[in-house]
């Protein structure tokens, strides 16, 4: 097993793209680390948190705590980390775009993880025009070795320009594994001190005199000095590969090994450009390609972030080339995921030679395949409390009730059907359709905090065909959903608000969340409170139940939508039951007995299937239920739905 603060140079080693940064962080001598559990980001503390180092590694309660942190922590002069995913930087543009306007004392490093493809992400966002906004410094590693490279150079060039500097992942990147050779580990910790006028009168005052106008003069003098120090950065990360050739590829971070890979395969000669700073450009290195070439192709993932600095640099020096990307002269669309095929067939038009792509081999199998949906794990309390809500919303929620999501297991609520074909409807009136299962529950999601406010919204707008409902987890509560709580409260919104409370930041991996009671590297801590919480912030309306408890999590969503009826919102209805995989795991449930079918009393009505438990299937050539004894975990839910009694217990 790889200790991943091992003091040992030059060993080689094999590790994840993330556990690559985590190293890369440790070499440079980190003090302070700070985030939210966000896929494809969270092995980064996940990495750090597991090894024995000097250094503070925390999971904050969201985004932005975790990047106020890191900023206070470089104030004061320590080397600190911030890592999030590509939605998770949006919680930090305040901060980000404002602590530049006077800098950092100490190195301060904003990792992004993106997700091209939106593998694990609601969108496809490219977090790098976020850095070329803010004018920092973007480093884009394009392999493992760089990925634990790069975030070592981070800190010394954001002492250096005394600014934040981004390193941006991606999926592909984070979430492979590569051969990584461990360097020294500097030992040396930066010393912590304070001081007001620090190079600059009220240097941490963003309002204090010169104020901020000047403050943001000071930010454009260091993009000079940032594109000085971009040019330094020569092989192995930013390399010109000449060729006796007219035609140019500039390809930035994991877009290289694409590029080498299919100018290789299709015979294709042209001068290569690697590229891991999409901004600033290395300008020099950037213009020996468009001067030697009448053709220039420009391959990256996600947005034409560097593109659009190419064209610029060629307007600006008055170069005569022609320049393909994902932007005019599109040879990759601006959306979705990079892959060989798709490099390689944009190529092989960029050159002008013939293509043509692998056939997949013969096969039956798609006709043998049945469409599968995503799925909650068996006996996940969101599927009691996703049924309770169902039922109870049945008979007290109105004509039109609606129903929205946030980010987390429960998510899969508004994932659909796969297997399902959905017509699309032109209706100018409310309508109501029938969910066939817990996973064509969620009207809306969109974000983390978004299904109380729109909620909220919702409501405030007029909306009274049904009830309103929001569906948040136990840390999407803490994390962004209080000031719609607040909101709620304080401007008398009559909607339910449910929390689902399974102790765990469950869908990016099992992180302890602020009800959870443990921090990041196991100690024990405080365990919040999520109906404490609630009752301090003026919810005088608040039902718990066990969701594994069928009847009493009903019996408390009806109580709420009583509270509605009587106009005397918000409620707010807890599911307070910890998630079964991880109970399971950390031995405080065991399971003890299993379900099975009495085939005698089984009328075949499917309403067990329905459940969605995916120990719960149907046998069709019978017309029976069944139930997956290995996969059951014993929690009763499905026996509770069972209209005959057909669904006995079994030790």
């Amino acid at each position: 097993m790889v200790r991943i603060e091992e003091d040992a140079p030059g060993k080689r080693v094999l590790l994840m793209g993330n556990e690559a940064v985590a190293r890369g962080a440790i070499e440079a001598g980190v003090q302070a680390v700070f985030g939210y559990p966000g896929t494809p980001s969270s092995e980064v503390i996940e990495t750090l948190a597991a090894a024995d180092i000097d250094a503070h590694v925390e999971w904050a309660t969201n985004e932005k705590v975790a990047f106020d942190e890191a900023v206070g922590a470089a104030i004061v002069g320590a080397r600190a980390l911030a890592t999030m995913k590509n939605a998770g930087l949006n919680w930090i543009m305040d901060m980000l775009m404002t602590v530049v306007y006077g800098g950092v004392r100490g190195g301060l490093v904003v990792f992004v993880a993106d997700d091209p493809g939106a593998h694990y992400s609601s969108n496809e966002q490219d977090t790098r025009m976020v850095a070329f906004y803010a004018k920092i410094p973007c480093l884009e590693p394009s392999n493992h070795q760089e990925a634990k490279d790069l975030t070592k150079m981070a800190f010394d060039l954001s002492e250096r320009l005394e600014l934040p500097v981004m390193v941006r992942s991606v999926t592909r990147l984070s979430h492979s594994s590569g051969d990584v050779t461990f360097g020294e580990i500097r030992r040396e910790r930066n010393r912590l001190a304070f001081d007001r006028h620090w190079k600059m009168p009220y240097r941490w005052n963003v309002y204090g005199p010169p104020g901020p106008v000047e403050k943001h003069r000071w930010l454009y003098e260091r993009l000079p000095e940032a594109r000085e120090e971009v040019s330094k950065i020569g092989e192995p990360y930013n390399r010109l590969e000449e060729a006796d050739s007219r035609l140019g590829v500039i390809a930035c971070g994991i877009a290289y090994p694409y590029v080498r890979e299919a100018l290789d395969a299709l015979g294709v000669e042209a001068t290569l450009l690697k590229l891991d700073t999409p901004f600033p450009l290395p300008e020099e290195m950037v213009l020996r390609v468009l001067e030697s070439c009448d053709r220039v192709f420009v391959v990256e993932e996600n947005e034409p972030v560097v593109e659009m600095q190419v064209r610029d640099l060629a307007q600006r020096r008055k170069i005569q080339v022609e320049i393909y990307g994902r932007y005019e002269n599109s040879l990759l669309e601006p959306w979705g995921e990079l892959t060989h095929e798709r490099v390689r067939a944009a190529l092989a038009r960029f050159a002008g030679v013939e293509y043509r792509p692998p056939s997949p081999p013969a096969s039956d199998m798609a006709d043998r395949v049945a469409p599968r949906s995503s799925m909650l794990c068996a006996g996940c309390p969101h599927l009691g409390t996703y049924w309770a809500l169902k039922m109870a919303l049945a008979r007290r929620g109105g004509r039109v009730p609606v129903i929205n999501g946030d980010i987390g297991c429960y998510e899969q609520g508004g994932y659909g059907i796969a297997a399902k074909v959905i017509e699309p409807s032109f209706s100018e009136e409310s309508r109501r359709y029938r969910i066939e299962a817990p996973y064509e529950m969620l009207d809306t999601n969109y974000i983390m905090g978004g299904g109380y406010g729109i909620s909220l919204g919702m409501w405030h707008a007029g909306y009274r065909d049904g009830k309103v409902v929001g569906v948040a987890g136990d840390s999407t509560f803490f994390h962004a959903d209080l000031p719609a709580v607040v909101d709620s409260v304080v401007n008398r919104a009559n909607v339910l608000l449910v929390a689902m409370d399974n102790r765990w930041t469950a869908m990016t991996g099992h992180q302890p969340s602020p009800a959870t009671g443990l921090t990041a590297r196991g100690a024990e801590t405080s365990r919040l409170d999520i109906e404490r919480v609630a009752r301090a912030m003026g919810v005088e309306s608040v039902f718990r139940a066990d969701p594994w408890d069928l009847k009493a999590m009903q019996d408390a969503f009806e109580r709420a939508l009583d509270v509605l009826d009587r106009g005397e919102g918000p409620a707010l209805v807890i599911a307070d039951r910890a998630c079964t995989l991880q109970a399971i795991r950390m031995k405080t449930y065991r399971v003890e007995r299993v379900y099975t079918v009495d085939e005698d009393k089984c009328i075949g009505c499917k309403l067990c299937v329905e459940f969605g438990c995916p120990a719960n299937g149907f046998d069709h050539e019978r017309g029976k239920a069944f139930v997956d004894e290995v996969l059951c975990v014993g929690c009763g839910m499905c026996a509770q739905v069972c209209p005959t009694g057909a669904i006995v217990e079994r030790g």
